[in-house]
Order: C-alpha cells, then sequence, then structure tokens
C-alpha cells in the first residue's frame, strides 16, 4: 500500500508540474504574440486542482489494473506443459 501512496503522491507532483509547464509556455506564447504576460492567479489554483484530480485518476487506475491481474492470475489455473 506504501507504493500506491509513493505513486499518488508522484503522479500528482508530476501533473501539477506538466500543468504549469504547458500554462506557462501559454503565457509565454501570449507575451511574445501581443507583448504583456498574462498569468491570472486563479490559473495557479486550477492547475493545482487538475493536477491532483489527474494525479489521483491515474493511481486509481493502476490500483484497478493490478488488482485485476492478480484476480485473473488466481482464477487460471496453471496449464499442463505436455
Amino acid at each position: 500500500m506504501k507504493a500506491y501512496f509513493k505513486l499518488l503522491i508522484y503522479s500528482c507532483f508530476f501533473c501539477v508540474l506538466l500543468g504549469f509547464f504547458l500554462i506557462g509556455a501559454g503565457a509565454l506564447f501570449i507575451y511574445f504574440t501581443k507583448g504583456y504576460l498574462f498569468f491570472p492567479a486563479y490559473h495557479v489554483k486550477r492547475v493545482v486542482v487538475f493536477g491532483c484530480i489527474a494525479g489521483t485518476s491515474i493511481t486509481l487506475y493502476v490500483l484497478i489494473v493490478n488488482l485485476m491481474n492478480k484476480f485473473k492470475a488466481r482464477k487460471n489455473p496453471p496449464s499442463d506443459p505436455e
């Protein structure tokens, strides 16, 4: 269970970091095209919230797939090699 908690923290951190990178790239694009830096404060809150939602969904997906694989491996008996 400790591994899933680590995955949750890492995936949330990665998604938030990726969100800041993408929003920053958009802000730089606006700066170079229009001449002003557009990076409102509500974008920071939005990136953190959506990054945590995305990180949680990634962790939940991995947990469900691993549980399905455990049940599938337990369900199928080993086949005879002959």
